[in-house]
């Protein structure tokens, strides 16, 4: 499923057209992760029987998923400095950016973590 998820991802950033000041009509100075979020989400919730939610916590910049069922759960996930640089509110992608497979971050976390999500 890596390599869905990395194709998904990619045809997100690969949408995201910032001008040469780094200025995109629909996201401003932010970055693409909420579109590589989305775009990644769509291919986790073919997982049967799992919940797909938005990872992260309060002040947190950088969106991501966690998937899960009944007794495991899963952060996924590509860094932000693969496709573009920069913090807070203000990114910009980097020329070129390439996803693939092995840049997808799939990290366990404890089930009991997610259970009110």
């Amino acid at each position: 499923m890596r390599a869905e998820l990395a194709a998904a991802a990619q045809q997100a950033v690969d949408e995201w057209q910032p001008d040469e000041d780094g200025w995109d009509e629909e996201l401003g100075a932010g970055g693409a992760c909420d579109g590589v979020s989305r775009a990644m989400a769509e291919v986790l919730a073919s997982v049967e029987g799992a919940e797909v939610v938005d990872g992260g916590q309060e002040g947190d910049d950088h969106a991501f998923n966690v998937i899960y069922d009944d007794k495991d759960a899963y952060a996924v996930d590509i860094p932000a400095g693969v496709y573009e640089t920069g913090g807070g509110y203000s990114w910009r992608k980097i020329d070129g950016a390439a996803i693939g497979p092995e840049d997808v971050s799939i990290v366990e976390l404890d089930r009991d973590l997610v259970a009110d999500w």
